[in-house]
C-alpha cells in the first residue's frame, strides 16, 4: 500500500492540484444538493440541469446518476436518458440496490417488460433489497395488465345468468365494465406472485344513496393463453377466491367487441302483424315466472343471491327482446298490453296478447284494475319508423302495489337510462356470485310511466 506524502513533501503543484480538487468535489456536491431542492420541489427539468453540471465536474457519482435517472423519468418522454443514467450508476456501483430499481423503472416506462423483469432478478442477486423484491412484484403484474389491455366479452354460465358481458381494460388500472347495453367504469388491481393469478374488480354505485356502502370487490382468478381470457369468480354464498378455472364462476372471454346477435334477415321476412304477435309472445316468455321481490337489508345471503339471480335474468331476457324487435315494436305492445294506448288490430283478440296481460298482472307488474283491453281494435297511428335500439328498454310499468304505497314491495324493475342509474344492473351482473354485494345492492332504479 502506497503511503500519502506529507504536507511538506508535496510540491507546490500538488497542493494546488488538491485545492482544485476539493473544490471541485464542493461544487458538485452543491450543485447535487441544488438538484435535490428541485427535484422535491417538482421542478424536474430543474433538476435535470443542476445534476448535470454537478455530473460535469465529478462523472463517477452514482447517487447523481440515479437522480438524475429519477428526474428524466419525471419529465416524460425522457425514458432512454433515463434508462443509460441508470445503467452507468449500477456499473458504477453493483451492489447499489437503487440503481436496479432506476433501470427497471424506465424499462417500463419503455415497455420493455421482459427485459425489465430479468433486471430485477440481477438486481436481487447483487444486491438483495425488499424494495426490489416489491418492485419485481409490481413488473411482473404490469406487464400481465399491459397485455390485458383493450376490450373482451364472453358469456358468464347459465348458472350465473347466462348473459353477456364485455370487459375493457384500460390505462390507469381502470376497467369498462358492460351488461345489457349499459356500462360502468370501476378499477382493477392485480397480484402476479400466486398462480393462478388474482385480479379484483371493484365497481362504483353512484346512485346509491348516502350512507351506503359501496359494493364489495369480486375477487377472480385469472389467466391468458392463445385461447383467450380466462376469468373465474366464486359461484354461491361462503365461497372464497377460486383456486382453479372451473365450475359457475368460470367464463372464457376473446379479444374484441361482442358482436350482437343480428335477427335482421329474420324480421325482414315478417309483415308487421307478424312482428307485433311474436314481440308480444316473446315479451311474456321473458317475464318471470314469480314476482320479482326486493332485496331487504335482513335477507340471508341465500335469499337475497337468488333475489338478485331473478333480477339479472329478467335484465337479461328483456335485454334480448329489446335488441330483437326494437324499442318502438315493444313500447308499441306494452302500450297495448296495459291498456292505456292504441291497440292494433292484429293484437285485438290475440291470445299473445291476453296471454301477455295476464302474465303481466300475475307477477304484480301491472296493477289487475287496470283498463281491459278493448275486444275492438283502436285505431291506431300508422307504424313509425324503428329507431336505432338504444341503451334502454322500454318502462315496465310500476309493480301493483308500490302504487299503493304501503309494505316493502319493490317498484317493478326498470331498465335505467344508459347514462348514469344503471349501475346496479353492472353490479349484479358482475357479482352476482359475490354474496357481500347483497348488502350493497339495494337501490333499485324508479321510473314510473
Amino acid at each position: 500500500k502506497l503511503s500519502q506524502p506529507s504536507p511538506l513533501e508535496r510540491g507546490p503543484h500538488q497542493s494546488e492540484w488538491g485545492g482544485w480538487r476539493s473544490r471541485t468535489m464542493a461544487d458538485s456536491t452543491a450543485l447535487k444538493e441544488e438538484g435535490n431542492g428541485h427535484f422535491k420541489a417538482g421542478r424536474y427539468a430543474a433538476a435535470v440541469e443542476s445534476y448535470t453540471k454537478s455530473l460535469e465536474q465529478e462523472p463517477a457519482q452514482h447517487l447523481v446518476l440515479s437522480n438524475r435517472s429519477a428526474a428524466y423519468l419525471k419529465l416524460g418522454g425522457a425514458a432512454e436518458q433515463s434508462l443509460m443514467d441508470a445503467e452507468r450508476c449500477v456499473e458504477l456501483a453493483p451492489s447499489f440496490a437503487k440503481g436496479y430499481s432506476r433501470q427497471a423503472a424506465a424499462l417500463q416506462a419503455l415497455k420493455r417488460w421482459e427485459d425489465a423483469i430479468k433486471i430485477c432478478e440481477s438486481g436481487m442477486q447483487a444486491a438483495p433489497d425488499d424494495a426490489l423484491k416489491k418492485m419485481l412484484s409490481e413488473v411482473r403484474s404490469r406487464h400481465f395488465l399491459d397485455k390485458l389491455q383493450g376490450l373482451w366479452h364472453g358469456k358468464v354460465s347459465d348458472e350465473l345468468g347466462g348473459y353477456n358481458q364485455e370487459m375493457e381494460f384500460m390505462e390507469g388500472n381502470r376497467v369498462q365494465v358492460a351488461v345489457f347495453g349499459r356500462s360502468v367504469v370501476g378499477t382493477c388491481s392485480l397480484d402476479c406472485d400466486p398462480d393462478p393469478h388474482k385480479l379484483t374488480i371493484q365497481v362504483p354505485m353512484p346512485d346509491a344513496p348516502p350512507g351506503m356502502p359501496p359494493p364489495p370487490p369480486v375477487p377472480y382468478i385469472v389467466k391468458l393463453d392463445d385461447a383467450g381470457l380466462h376469468l373465474c369468480c366464486p359461484a354461491g354464498p361462503h365461497e372464497l377466491r377460486p383456486m382453479k378455472f372451473a365450475g359457475p364462476g368460470y367464463c372464457h372471454m376473446v379479444r374484441g367487441k361482442l358482436a350482437m346477435e343480428d335477427s335482421a334477415a329474420e324480421m325482414a321476412s315478417l309483415t308487421e302483424d307478424e312482428k307485433l304477435l311474436l314481440c308480444a309472445k316473446e315479451f311474456k316468455e321473458a317475464l318471470p315466472e314469480q314476482t320479482l321481490q326486493d332485496l331487504m337489508p335482513n335477507d340471508s345471503e341465500e335469499v337475497g343471491r337468488e333475489k338478485l339471480m331473478a333480477q339479472v335474468k329478467f335484465e337479461s331476457s328483456m335485454f334480448a327482446v329489446k335488441n330483437k324487435f326494437g324499442d318502438n315494436l315493444m313500447t308499441r305492445v306494452l302500450e297495448a298490453a296495459k291498456g292505456d294506448g292504441p291497440v292494433p288490430a292484429c293484437l285485438a283478440k290475440s291470445s299473445e296478447l291476453r296471454g301477455l296481460r295476464e302474465k303481466l298482472v300475475r307477477v304484480e307488474l301491472i296493477p289487475p284494475s287496470s283498463p281491459q283491453t278493448s275486444s275492438a281494435p283502436t285505431p291506431a297511428a300508422p307504424p313509425k319508423a324503428h329507431a336505432p335500439p338504444s341503451s334502454a328498454t322500454p318502462a315496465v310499468p310500476p309493480r301493483a302495489d308500490a302504487e299503493k304505497g304501503g309494505g316493502s314491495a319493490a317498484p317493478a324493475p326498470q331498465a335505467p337510462p344508459a347514462a348514469g342509474g344503471s349501475s346496479w344492473v353492472i353490479i349484479a351482473a358482475l357479482a352476482v356470485s359475490a354474496v357481500a354485494v347483497v348488502a350493497g345492492v339495494v337501490v333499485w332504479q324508479k321510473r314510473k310511466r
